[in-house]
């Protein structure tokens, strides 16, 4: 039987075939939740995914607030301490996770809008749902030696930093513009790993070739390469 991925950032729901990643349905634009919203998705996953005999696999889910807490000091009953401890205003419609991020034996905290949940509960039972950024840091500890990676989300980008196949450094940062990211780049150029010689960027199309364009002007990236993939190659990697 043919599966799945149904992949939200808080603002948009898509479903991709698994082994085609084919879209199963338009990207869905969801600017506030209501009754009119929970009826299209499940239309549309009822008409686009079932109806055709395709199971959904899994749910991957963005966050704009996500930490990583080592095991050793991993306390479940205090993972809402623990982010508040970067992110002081969260959202009341939020609930607050964690999962095991088994390669380097921590826990990844994030948040997930409330609403969801109990869409995921009451329409798509038992299936499992886990963050986006979770999923690619185990991704990448298999796969890469010393690089620097950033995942440009909706509102903030993930800057993901690695060092002889070890886990360097994590952080989710607000940005507006493609801009902003390459200057934080900048402005944190003696905080990278010492070997690191290139930078993996997956945004828009329009976002890989903005980020060329400012790297290529200026001199301190000059010792890094850029390479820019697509947001449809970074959900292709998870899938």
């Amino acid at each position: 039987m043919s599966t799945a991925l149904l992949f939200f950032n808080e603002k948009r729901i898509l479903i991709k075939d698994k082994s085609s990643g084919v879209n199963l349905i338009e990207p869905f634009r969801i600017d506030s939740f209501n009754k009119f919203v929970e009826d299209r998705l499940k239309h549309l996953i009822q008409t686009n995914v079932i109806q055709k005999g395709i199971d959904i696999e899994e749910v991957l889910v963005d966050a704009s607030e996500c930490i990583l807490v080592p095991n050793e000091i991993y306390n479940s009953s205090k993972k809402e301490a623990y982010l508040k401890l970067n992110y002081v205003n969260i959202d009341a419609e939020k609930v607050i996770v964690d999962e095991k991020l088994e390669s380097i034996n921590a826990y990844f905290i994030s948040t997930r809008l409330r609403w969801f949940i109990n869409f995921c509960e009451n329409n798509l039972p038992q299936i499992p749902i886990a963050n986006t950024s979770r999923k690619y840091i185990d991704r990448i500890l298999k796969e890469n030696k010393t690089d620097i990676h950033i995942v440009l989300k909706e509102n903030t980008f993930d800057l993901i930093k690695l060092q002889s196949q070890k886990l360097y450094s994590f952080n989710t940062i607000e940005y507006n513009t493609v801009t902003d990211v390459i200057y934080f780049l900048i402005a944190h150029l003696n905080k990278l790993p010492i070997k690191a010689k290139s930078i993996v960027l997956y945004g828009s199309e329009k976002q890989g070739v903005e980020a060329a364009l400012l790297f290529a002007k200026v001199e301190a990236l000059s010792t890094l390469r850029l390479n820019t993939f697509s947001e449809n190659e970074f959900i292709n990697l998870l899938s």
